[in-house]
């Protein structure tokens, strides 16, 4: 059994936290992870100091645990400069999900961040949640996510996420997503004779 398998069987899945350059990535890992946030931040140079003191130059990671450890979360947050883009490639191995995280005050930086979500997504074919930081009304998030090109089955979780309780969610939301695509794999993986009995057995 492999070492991926392992980890299935041990109930820990790994969530990919990317987005573009200043989202929130970074607070939302702080904002719920149960260990010390490992962070690899240095000083904000030129334009980008202007928006943030500090800056991702390779990743951040940080753990969430659910019923006593028997579920847990692996978060590893991206940098969102695209020159430190390659670390996105380096880290989305055996993802579990996708966290795309964006600011829905920062419209300047949707149009390149919707098309390295599709790129991504493309590439990966795991579950979506979209985080939409600094908001507090589903219908703008849900639009943002939408123009990012999101889609309708997807979740989308408008969010604060210098706040425990709003990160909370959003991982809660990704935890959630995993857990449906694992369902939805397992019946497709199911003989046409034994999905009818599981079904009427559910019935």
């Amino acid at each position: 059994m492999t070492a991926h398998a392992d980890a299935r069987a041990g109930h820990v899945f790994k969530v990919l936290v990317t987005g573009p350059f200043a989202a929130g990535k970074t607070s939302l890992i702080q904002a719920v992870s149960q260990t010390t946030v490992v962070e690899t931040d240095v000083v904000a140079t030129g334009a980008e100091a202007e928006i943030k003191q500090f800056t991702t130059v390779a990743m951040d990671f940080g753990t969430y645990a659910i019923e006593d450890g028997d579920v847990q979360l692996l978060m590893f947050g991206t940098p969102g400069q695209s020159r430190f883009r390659f670390m996105t490639d380096i880290m989305k191995g055996d993802v579990d999900v996708v966290v795309y995280v964006v600011d829905a005050e920062a419209d300047h930086t949707h149009a390149e961040a919707g098309e390295a979500m599709r790129e991504l997504l493309a590439d990966l074919r795991v579950p979506l949640v979209v985080a939409v930081n600094r908001c507090d009304d589903r219908d703008v998030a849900v639009l943002v996510a939408r123009q990012l090109g999101a889609l309708a089955s997807e979740a989308v979780v408008p969010c604060q996420l210098i706040e425990h309780e709003s990160g909370r969610k959003v991982v809660i939301e990704a935890l959630l997503a995993v857990l449906d695509r694992l369902e939805r794999t397992r019946d497709e993986l199911l003989e046409p004779v034994e999905r009818v009995l599981a079904l009427a057995g559910a019935a």
